[in-house]
C-alpha cells in the first residue's frame, strides 16, 4: 500500500449518512469540508502515481497475461479507493456523468471473463490432443482431429469483440470529485486497451492506448510510461495466446507430415504445446481472479455513486 498514514486516515473504507439532521453549515465548516475533500483527492492522486510507478520499468515481455493481471489489480484498487475519496464532495454533475462509464466497465469485465473461458476450453482441447497422442500410436489420428476441432470451433463461432473504453480527458478547472473520476476513467481505458491487445484476435493499433496530457495530474507521467510500454503488446504475435496457437499449429503440421511422420518433430512440438499450456493455466486463473476483483470494485463504486443521489432534505438517506 502506497498511502501514507495521513492519507490512509482520510480514506475510510465506508461512508455512512447520518439519520440525524445536521446543524446548519457555516461558511467556516464548508471551507473545512472543501479542504478535507481536496486533501483526500490529493492522497488518491499520490497513491495512484506510486502504484503506476510500481509497474515500471514495465511488464515482462514473456508474460503479457501476468502484466494484464497486475494492471487489473491496480484498477481494482483505484476503484475501491475512489468511493471514499468522493464522499462528501458534492459534485453531482461529475458523478452523474461517470455512471454510464461504470456500466461500460462492468460490461467489459463480463466480456473479458467470457474470453478467458473460451481460452480455457481451447487449452483443454490441446491437452486432450496431447493425451491422445501419448496413449498409443493409433491415437495420432484422434489427436489430429482434436486439434482440428479446437481450430474449427474457434473459426465457426468467433467471440464478440472486446469493448473499448475511450478516454476523453476533460479540460478546464475540475472539482476534486471530477479529478478522481478522471483517474478512474483513464486507468479503466488503459486496462481495456491492454485486454484487447493481449486477448483480442485482431491487431490493435498503439494509438488505442490512452495518454494523459498536461501537468495537472501527478500520476500523468507514470501513466503515460505504462501506457507506452503496454502498447508494445499490441504487436501481432506478441501475446501468449498467439504463442500457444503457433505451437499447436506446428504440432498439427508435424502430424500431417507428407511422406511419413517425423517422430522427432512431433515429440518436440508436443513438448512445446505441453509447456505453453501449463504456463497458461496458472496465468489464466490469476487474470480471472483479477478481473473478478475489478468487477466487484466497479460495482461498489457504482453503488456508492448511486447512493450519493439518495439523500433527502436534512441530509437523511432516502429509502
Amino acid at each position: 500500500m502506497f498511502l501514507t498514514e495521513k492519507c490512509s486516515s482520510l480514506l475510510p473504507p465506508h461512508h455512512h449518512h447520518s439519520d440525524a439532521a445536521p446543524p446548519k453549515a457555516s461558511r467556516r465548516s464548508r471551507q473545512r469540508q472543501q479542504l478535507l475533500t481536496a486533501t483526500k483527492a490529493a492522497c488518491f492522486d499520490a497513491a495512484l502515481a506510486a502504484r503506476l510507478r510500481g509497474l515500471l520499468p514495465g511488464p515482462a515481455p514473456s508474460s503479457p497475461l501476468a502484466a494484464l493481471a497486475r494492471l487489473a489489480d491496480l484498477l481494482a484498487l483505484t476503484l475501491a479507493e475512489a468511493a471514499p475519496a468522493l464522499a462528501g464532495e458534492g459534485d453531482a454533475a461529475a458523478v452523474a456523468a461517470h455512471l454510464d462509464a461504470g456500466v461500460a466497465l462492468l460490461d467489459a469485465c463480463n466480456a473479458i471473463t467470457a474470453r478467458l473461458e473460451r481460452l480455457r476450453r481451447r487449452r483443454l482441447l490441446a491437452r486432450f490432443a496431447l493425451h491422445l497422442l501419448s496413449s498409443s500410436p493409433a491415437g495420432r489420428g484422434r489427436a489430429r482431429a482434436a486439434l482440428a476441432d479446437r481450430d474449427g470451433r474457434s473459426s465457426s463461432s468467433p467471440p464478440p469483440p472486446l469493448p473499448s473504453l475511450p478516454f476523453d480527458q476533460p479540460r478546464g478547472r475540475l472539482s476534486a470529485a471530477a479529478r478522481v473520476l478522471v483517474a478512474v476513467s483513464a486507468v479503466s481505458s488503459l486496462a481495456a486497451a491492454a485486454a484487447g491487445a493481449i486477448l483480442g484476435e485482431a491487431f490493435l493499433d498503439a494509438a488505442a492506448f490512452p495518454r494523459v496530457s498536461g501537468g495537472d495530474f501527478p500520476w500523468a507521467e507514470p501513466f503515460n510510461a505504462v501506457s507506452g510500454q503496454l502498447s508494445a503488446l499490441a504487436a501481432p504475435g506478441a501475446s501468449e495466446v498467439d504463442a500457444i496457437d503457433e505451437a499447436v499449429q506446428r504440432l498439427a503440421s508435424a502430424l500431417d507430415g507428407k511422406g511419413g511422420v517425423d517422430e522427432a518433430a512431433v515429440r518436440a512440438a508436443a513438448q512445446e504445446v505441453e509447456r505453453r499450456t501449463e504456463e497458461m493455466t496458472a496465468r489464466l486463473d490469476r487474470l480471472s481472479d483479477a478481473v473478478n476483483g475489478v468487477f466487484r470494485a466497479a460495482l461498489g463504486l457504482r453503488n456508492a455513486e448511486l447512493g450519493s443521489f439518495m439523500v433527502g432534505p436534512g441530509g437523511k438517506t432516502c429509502a
